[in-house]
């Protein structure tokens, strides 16, 4: 089995997500860097990308994130990968999460994606 990048926290947050164009909720169970365990009444499948937002009760502004992935699903239970979210929403997610920086240069989440294939032809 594969390690986690960093610890899961336990937190009490709630979320509004938007998934093919269908909204629900959920609430979080724990975060990590750079998922979280979900608690939804929505019908998620492995492969479905996301649009959430997270409330903390600590925090007036929602975390945001732009992209996200389904991963797994268990019932009400959902494991969510984060895979696009700004970078200032990024470093609210690491303090939320108690990540600690492991080096100084650290990856930007939001780097362009390219996608290498056969050519047309």
């Amino acid at each position: 089995m594969k390690s986690r990048y960093t610890e899961r926290k336990p937190v009490q947050c709630t979320c509004i997500l938007s998934c093919e164009g269908v909204m629900g909720h959920g609430h979080l169970v724990d975060l990590s860097v750079p998922g979280c365990l979900l608690k939804t009444g929505m019908k998620l499948k492995v492969g479905q990308y996301l649009d959430m937002r997270l409330s903390f009760a600590a925090s007036q502004h929602p975390l945001q994130i732009k992209l996200a992935a389904v991963r797994w699903v268990n019932g009400w239970e959902v494991g969510i990968e984060f895979i696009r979210m700004s970078e200032a929403d990024q470093a609210r997610l690491r303090g939320l999460a108690g990540a600690r920086e492991k080096r100084a240069a650290q990856q930007n989440w939001s780097e362009r994606v390219l996608c290498l294939g056969a050519a047309a032809g």
